[in-house]
């Protein structure tokens, strides 16, 4: 692992165990062994690395739930296997999480805050087109995809609160329960 890498590791850490605010880029130097000003090299202002943490872990998101709105699944197995992707992507570091949900949207500044908002709500879509796909084929009771998809996303960043790696359930089988759980919610027969 480079070191630039090292420095965002460790700050998944602190900012999702102290907060953001808590953080000061001397107190992450020291955490990775650093002095300030070779820090201050990688990652110039504390906003700066905030930045790429969260477009990182937007990144890793993306790239784990990749085509499966799009794919030829049944749109149950569309579901299940976003929520399977979404919690292996997320609980592989729980803390990720207050990084993509809290701390980015409350302390980037603007422009950034906005860009990163848009990709957010970019992911989020992925949801609601597999949504809106069960909706098309009359499978789904009548729901509003967008309160759905941000309902199913929030179970699913739950997890990362309370999963213990060495408990009873591996993380595919989490997303498969809330998977079921909505799933059971939406279908029109059940």
């Amino acid at each position: 692992m480079n070191q630039r890498q090292r420095i965002l590791e460790a700050a998944i850490e602190l900012f999702g165990q102290k907060g953001y605010e808590r953080v000061s880029l001397r107190q992450l130097a020291q955490a990775v062994g650093l002095t300030p000003p070779t820090l201050y090299h990688y990652f110039p202002t504390k906003e700066a690395l905030l930045e790429t943490l969260a477009h990182q872990v937007a990144e890793k998101f993306e790239l784990a739930t990749a085509g499966i709105a799009e794919s030829n699944w049944e749109v149950t197995h569309k579901l299940e296997r976003f929520c399977e992707a979404h919690l292996i992507a997320l609980l592989e570091k729980p803390l990720q999480a207050t990084i993509f949900l809290r701390e980015a949207p409350q302390h980037l500044s603007e422009p950034q805050r906005s860009a990163f908002l848009t990709r957010q709500r970019q992911y989020e879509s992925r949801v609601e087109r597999i949504l809106e796909e069960g909706l098309q084929k009359n499978l789904f009771r009548e729901i509003e995809p967008r309160f759905v998809a941000v309902s199913l996303l929030a179970a699913l960043n739950a997890t990362a609160t309370w999963y213990q790696p060495g408990g009873p359930m591996k993380p595919v089988e989490i997303g498969n329960k809330i998977a079921e759980i909505f799933i059971r919610g939406l279908i029109r027969s059940w």
